[in-house]
């Protein structure tokens, strides 16, 4: 697995994730996960002991949080368990922050905005979310970056992170992401996969402050299908 590393430090490492890898192992995924790769890595540092905060650092590898597995981009990875714990708590009291982009059906109006709507998992697919008041609250900013021929390319500022949340509040709204087997169409759906093969959706910069009060950031370039399909988009 080919991975480009964005940011590293003593403590963090920030990949540029594929698409169509998977950050975490489970019994259900086959192939190299991102958490196969940064135990291969050989620069996790976990100490010998058996506290609550080792285990909890060799039991995710380092891994800070996640990426659904066609979304492309930033990744937080730390080194040893005190870097974990602190990342944990910067995502958690919402202090880091996320900028992604992503291809969207229609075109979005008005040009910026702010969705803030609860999300839970739907009652008969429980691999989908939606939007449903007594679900978890969720917020999402985003910013039209430039219209593309009937389809819109977006900034996304995600001020929680739940599962799937940009890719519900989109669809929800009615701008569907790109190639999304899971919130499109499927007619669409079909379409789209002719020219990209995952969803349009990627983290390209993570903004946090380190164990040591040393501000992170970290910028991914879009993967070369995605600025490929941009320019065809545009008519390059």
């Amino acid at each position: 697995m080919e991975v480009k590393i964005v940011f590293e430090n003593e403590d963090y490492v920030v990949i540029n994730k594929p698409a169509g890898v998977v950050v975490n192992r489970a019994e259900s995924v086959d192939g190299e996960t991102v958490q196969d790769w940064a135990e291969n890595r050989g620069q996790l540092s976990a100490g010998s002991g058996q506290g609550i905060d080792e285990e909890l650092f060799r039991k995710r590898s380092g891994i800070c949080h996640r990426l659904d597995k066609e979304t492309s981009g930033c990744l937080l990875i730390a080194k040893n368990p005190d870097a974990l714990i602190h990342a944990l708590r910067e995502f958690k009291e919402r202090r880091v922050e996320k900028e992604y982009l992503a291809v969207v059906h229609g075109l979005v109006n008005p040009v910026e905005g702010t969705v803030k709507l609860p999300l839970s998992r739907t009652r008969f697919d429980r691999e989908k979310f939606e939007v449903r008041y007594s679900g978890k609250m969720a917020e999402t900013k985003w910013k039209v970056e430039k219209y593309l021929n009937g389809l819109t390319l977006l900034r996304l500022f995600p001020k929680t992170g739940r599962t799937h949340q940009i890719r519900v509040h989109l669809s929800h709204m009615g701008y569907p992401i790109w190639s999304d087997e899971r919130y499109l169409r499927k007619d669409f759906l079909a379409k789209d996969r002719e020219k990209l093969g995952h969803h349009f959706l990627h983290a390209e910069k993570l903004r946090l402050t380190d164990v040591d009060g040393e501000k992170i950031e970290a910028c991914a370039d879009l993967p070369e299908d995605e600025v490929k399909l941009l320019l065809w988009m545009s008519g390059e």
